[in-house]
């Protein structure tokens, strides 16, 4: 909760002192690539044993749909495969496929500078959790989560995006459930027309 914190706290910064720069955006859409690396904020205790996923690398793709002036709407799919351990030592793998749905207020509204943040609903596509012994059947949840990024323009049409999302997923299988809670740090490539 404290990275959370310190994000809304460099927004706030942020958009103090870029109000002045603002020079409004006219694209109507914008699509994205780039790396993802998320991290796990909560792990599982049961007696004798704390169980959770690695912090890893993934590929996020997106684009998002500009409604009106500072309001947008974004989906984004990420793939990345996580290790799953026990008492830090690894004992399977899963693959975690969220789609976010995201609604954007952009607060700081600029060609050169973008500053966007909002509310997402995730659709986590859990993949088997694959282990020595087997695999075990996971379930696909809807959860809900937050979003913000930061576009900085390069020009007209590309730009440099960075952003943070979390969201409230678990996994839940034979046995007991996994609370990962990712937290999604992105760096990407934005085209805009």
């Amino acid at each position: 909760m404290n990275t959370i914190r310190n994000v809304l706290l460099i927004g706030a910064s942020v958009v103090t002192a870029a109000a002045q720069a603002q020079d409004g955006e006219d694209y109507d859409f914008k699509f994205f690539v780039g790396g993802a690396y998320v991290q796990p904020l909560n792990d599982t205790n049961v007696p004798g044993a704390n169980i959770e996923t690695s912090n890893e690398f993934g590929i996020e793709l997106g684009g998002e749909w500009r409604m009106g002036n500072r309001l947008g709407f974004e989906v984004a799919y990420l793939d990345v495969e996580q290790d799953i351990e026990v008492n830090g030592s690894r004992v399977g793998d899963i693959d975690m496929k969220p789609w976010n749905f995201t609604l954007n207020f952009h607060m700081v509204d600029g060609d050169t500078f973008n500053w966007f943040i909002g509310p997402t609903i995730s659709y986590v596509d859990w993949g088997d959790i694959n282990t020595q012994f087997g695999s075990l059947a996971t379930d696909s949840e809807t959860t809900w989560g937050v979003s913000t990024g930061i576009l900085f323009g390069l020009g007209d049409t590309f730009g440099l995006e960075v952003g943070l999302r979390y969201i409230d997923s678990t996994v839940e299988a034979q046995g007991p459930d996994i609370s990962v809670d990712p937290l999604f740090a992105r760096v990407g490539i934005s085209f805009r027309f």
